[in-house]
């Protein structure tokens, strides 16, 4: 009975496949003769550049019921007309699937030139077809030939249910009681019982399947008990390795011991580790030097890396290391070696700023800078905005053993009221929903309109307007702000 009942259905498919074919040897031939009775005035349309007669050929082609959209274009490629039928949509996946291959038709329009042996292509002609107009005819024609497959399975069915009943749904009935006894927090805690009289069947064959599925299901859960165990304690040293690094960050209170500058600081890391550094190191007679750099990637590497340049950068200005090229080039060695040593091919971007106050009309101070990073914004006190490129100041750190040719100085005089400002491409390259950077305009200007603020009100202002242009969005990348305003 299984048999007759696959070949009724076997049967019902194969007519839907041969009245499937037809319909679409129908479709494609109506719509190529369609293409060939107006292709002369569609090729007309298109030598002419026409659009009256290019509307009338796209209006004579929405008159068929299955043309769902119709194009034409010149031999430039430009639209000379377009025209969709209103309210035709994309028809269902089912129809997608029968006739969605059907659904463009190309027509290049080539104008004869009159004897000779190739025309002139003068434009294209781009129709599209109604998938739902296509398919109604042959829905009509599957929904009878359904129903009397529907009918005569039901009268195969009737016979055999008795049957199946008998042998396999009581059992499975059995089989599905066992297996809601079963405790799903430990599901290899109670294996099922072999069913009686099925035990060398398919049944028994599914029983002991589900009991294998059940150990390996508990081993499952074992081994994602484990796992969560193991995440706390890697969350437990992340949340170390990220205290230990705000520690390292100067403190307000430093910041505040400095006379003569008035220094605001930000960071915010993407994970758990950021990769940015700063530091700001109060030196003797009113001398600041400032580090900020940007280590490749972000996470535990990367603030390794960021920790190693922190001891080094503080341990050479501690021993009065006043040389930028050898500075920078010792601290390269340091982190190019350290960085062989783990393994790993991080390297960072990193600008030192020696800053020395001046008693004289000519200064309030001078600001030297070294090493390659992001461009320095110095906005003066009428308003004017500068940007110091250090592309041409060094090398990134950690790329190659030597860099000391590399390394180069530059200096800037600061006057009372300039404002020099700091930052790591966090900043600039932070993106909306659009994916629309920050930009490096829009962070000049908003430093440019608290210019006259204090350092902390200009450093909240930039973090507050980028976030809001990122709004929602995740921070894919740290965040590192410094202000300075000469006092």
């Amino acid at each position: 009975m299984v048999v007759v009942l696959v070949l009724g259905l076997a049967g019902s498919m194969m007519e839907l496949y041969y009245d499937w074919h037809a319909t679409r040897t129908q479709l494609a031939t109506q719509v190529s003769q369609t293409l060939d009775t107006i292709s002369g005035s569609a090729v007309e349309a298109a030598y002419q550049l026409s659009p009256d007669l290019s509307v009338r050929v796209v209006d004579g082609l929405l008159g068929h019921d299955i043309v769902a959209a119709v194009r034409l274009y010149d031999n430039f490629g430009d639209l000379l007309a377009e025209g969709r039928r209103p309210g035709d949509g994309a028809g269902s996946r089912l129809a997608q699937m029968l006739f969605g291959d059907m659904a463009e038709f190309k027509r290049t329009l080539v104008r004869d030139r009159g004897g000779a042996n190739d025309g002139a292509t003068v434009g294209e002609l781009k129709v599209s077809l109604s998938v739902g107009a296509m398919t109604r005819g042959f829905y009509d024609r599957a929904l009878v030939n359904a129903a009397l497959g529907l009918l005569r399975s039901l009268a195969i069915s009737a016979l055999v249910v008795a049957v199946f009943y008998v042998m396999i749904t009581r059992p499975l009935v059995r089989l599905a009681q066992l297996v809601g006894r079963i405790d799903p927090t430990r599901p290899g805690a109670l294996l099922l019982p072999p069913l009686p009289g099925h035990e060398t069947d398919e049944l028994g064959q599914l029983a002991g399947s589900l009991n294998a599925m059940l150990v390996a299901a508990q081993q499952g859960m074992d081994q994602r008990d484990r796992a969560q165990a193991e995440n706390v304690r890697l969350g437990t040293e992340l949340e170390v390795s990220r205290r230990i690094q705000q520690m390292v960050l100067p403190t307000l209170g430093e910041l505040a011991e400095i006379k003569g500058l008035d220094l605001a600081a930000y960071m915010e890391a993407a994970t758990e580790v950021g990769g940015d550094y700063y530091d700001i190191l109060k030196g003797e007679n009113g001398r600041v030097r400032i580090g900020i750099g940007d280590v490749t990637g972000h996470g535990l590497e990367s603030g390794v890396v960021m920790l190693m340049t922190q001891s080094a950068v503080r341990t050479l200005v501690t021993c009065d290391e006043r040389d930028a090229v050898r500075l920078l080039d010792v601290l390269n060695r340091t982190i190019y070696h350290n960085t062989q040593r783990m393994g790993c091919d991080k390297n960072l971007t990193l600008a030192l700023l020696d800053y020395r106050p001046e008693d004289s009309d000519a200064a309030a101070g001078h600001l030297r800078i070294s090493g390659q990073h992001e461009s320095v914004i110095v906005v003066r006190v009428g308003g004017d905005v500068e940007l110091v490129d250090t592309i041409d100041l060094g090398l990134p750190l950690g790329l190659v053993d030597d860099i000391g040719s590399f390394v180069a100085e530059t200096s800037i005089p600061l006057h009372a009221g300039d404002t020099v400002v700091l930052y790591t491409d966090g900043i600039t390259e932070a993106a909306d929903r659009d994916h629309n950077l920050y930009g490096l305009e829009r962070l000049c200007e908003t430093v440019r309109r608290h210019a006259d603020q204090p350092a902390t009100a200009i450093k909240d202002a930039v973090i507050a307007d980028v976030k809001r242009h990122a709004g929602d969005q995740p921070l894919y990348d740290d965040l590192t702000l410094i202000v300075m305003k000469q006092n």
